[in-house]
């Protein structure tokens, strides 16, 4: 019923800092996983990772291309991410079944 598994994920993110790129890649974890599995998953423990490329990317802007020059930079990473999984194989549940009916109007009527 519960097994850990090991799975590798491709993830990528991009932001304004390095640490904003990392929080963005950290953050698809639990949305990848849950659209890989259909078992219920309970936990999410990073074990490794290996950064396949990271780009930074700076460009220069100015206003109405003339005034205040500044640099504006952009972080772009992808990582391959080993995860262990902890989850719970909800298909090998047996489940009993229990019928209720519910009462009709005129029942409710009657207890009153």
């Amino acid at each position: 019923m519960y097994t850990e598994t090991t799975q590798t994920l491709r993830l990528s993110g991009s932001a304004d800092t390095k640490e904003g790129a990392f929080n963005k890649i950290f953050s698809q974890i639990k949305h990848v996983v849950a659209r890989q599995t259909n078992d219920l998953v309970v936990r999410i423990e990073p074990i490794g990772l290996e950064v396949i490329s990271a780009t930074e990317t700076v460009r220069q802007e100015r206003l109405f291309g003339l005034f205040f020059p500044r640099k504006r930079t952009r972080y772009d990473i992808t990582v391959d991410m080993q995860v262990r999984l902890g989850v719970v194989q909800v298909e090998n549940i047996s489940f009993h079944q229990q019928t209720e009916q519910t009462a009709d109007a005129w029942q409710l009527v009657r207890q009153r």
